[in-house]
């Protein structure tokens, strides 16, 4: 098979694809503000099942879109993610890639007084527990897309491979950011500006694993 380099193709190419991930996730935006309130009435005012649908909804609307960029990339530019899925990783890859998790943690406890997921389950039905955390399995699905292109982009660009977590960075520009306006909360979308180039971090340590830098970023934000 030839390489990317061979193709025809543009290196900010890549910086769209991460950006066509950031925007898959502002799909949830439209469903809540155009999509279901023909049906399901003001977000604010959901109970259990109108809740769950809309996670239903979301969570299709993103693995339809992480299919789309994991086809297409692979298609146009020659870039299969999944082919990094054997990289080998070393203990102290490992090693730092815990303590990062352990980092993000940390995080989640500061702000929720006790661990994420003891916090979530303690407000939420088994139910509604069961598809908020489906739901943020695709989430970070897409999460993980924008590094993995950020980090492709900014390497394309400088033609060498770089120890600079530039997916994270991107992450931060993009996920990161809009936290600040969508929780209103600068402090809140400070937070997950540092997750999200903890994120960058740990996709490099893990050498790029398609697998276990995954693993990593979901374990990070749902415990």
């Amino acid at each position: 098979m030839k390489s990317s380099e061979n193709r025809n193709y543009n290196v900010w190419d890549y910086l769209w694809y991460a950006l066509y991930a950031f925007a898959g996730l502002g799909l949830e935006i439209v469903l809540l503000s155009f999509v279901e309130p023909m049906f399901l009435g003001k977000a604010s005012e959901y109970d259990i099942m109108q809740k769950v649908i809309h996670w239903i909804l979301t969570i299709i609307c993103w693995a339809v879109i992480t299919v789309w960029l994991m086809k297409s990339s692979q298609k146009k530019l020659d870039y299969n993610i999944m082919n990094m899925n054997n990289n080998k990783v070393s203990i102290k890859g490992l090693t730092v890639s815990l303590i990062l998790i352990i980092a993000c943690i940390l995080l989640n406890v500061y702000d929720w007084g006790t661990l994420k997921i003891f916090g979530e389950f303690s407000k939420k039905g088994i139910v509604e527990f069961f598809f908020q955390y489906l739901y943020y399995i695709f989430e970070v699905g897409l999460v993980f897309l924008i590094v993995v292109f950020g980090q492709k982009f900014i390497e394309s660009l400088i033609k060498r491979e770089s120890s600079i977590p530039f997916g994270g960075i991107i992450l931060c520009c993009t996920w990161g950011a809009i936290h600040i306006l969508s929780q209103g909360s600068v402090v809140t979308g400070l937070g997950v500006m540092a997750f999200a180039l903890m994120y960058g971090m740990m996709y490099l340590v893990l050498n790029r694993n398609t697998k276990l830098s995954y693993l990593a970023m979901l374990l990070a934000f749902i415990i």
